[in-house]
């Protein structure tokens, strides 16, 4: 048994961490973790349906890995794992959920946390409503900067360069 994972594609050595069973592998579980980085590898889904059952004894390691991950990862787990957990897991993720959903980006990480937030009834619909309030303000700015920079290129640019 060699315990650690060669490649995204070692699915045996993933069924073997798992098989040692929890609490006894608990070392390897920031490896199983990290390999769900990407969620098309081919070792992710049994990972995150790991993670999903070990629930609330590590949700923890999971909580921790999503707040120091790049928004990719962060998203992945939030989708995979995260929103998958029973509610009383769920309840220990409200406020990395609440921060996330304030965090507007481009990747999507604060939809998708708002969608739990929502969809599984964490918090009040009010509050709810006070985060996605900021979060259309903010997109409104960058929605109005982009036009105007667009603006500013296509009217300094001579008449016959214009191209649609």
């Amino acid at each position: 048994m060699t315990n650690k994972i060669l490649d995204k594609g070692d699915q045996a050595a993933v069924d073997e961490i798992i098989a040692i069973g929890y609490p006894q592998n608990k070392e390897y579980l920031d490896e199983l973790l990290s390999w769900t980085c990407d969620p098309n590898w081919p070792i992710a889904g049994p990972i995150y349906q790991y993670f999903i059952k070990l629930g609330k004894n590590e949700v923890e390691r999971v909580l921790v890995a999503a707040s120091t991950a790049d928004n990719d990862w962060r998203y992945s787990l939030i989708i995979q794992i995260i929103s998958c957990y029973d509610d009383e897991t769920l309840n220990e993720c409200v406020n990395d959920l609440k921060k996330w959903a304030s965090a507007t980006g481009s990747d999507e990480c604060d939809f998708e946390a708002i969608r739990v937030l929502t969809d599984r009834e964490l918090i009040p619909a009010d509050e709810i409503a006070q985060i996605a309030k900021r979060n259309l303000f903010v997109y409104n700015i960058w929605i109005k900067e982009t036009l105007e920079a667009a603006n500013r290129a296509l009217y300094s640019l001579p008449s016959g360069e214009h191209k649609l």
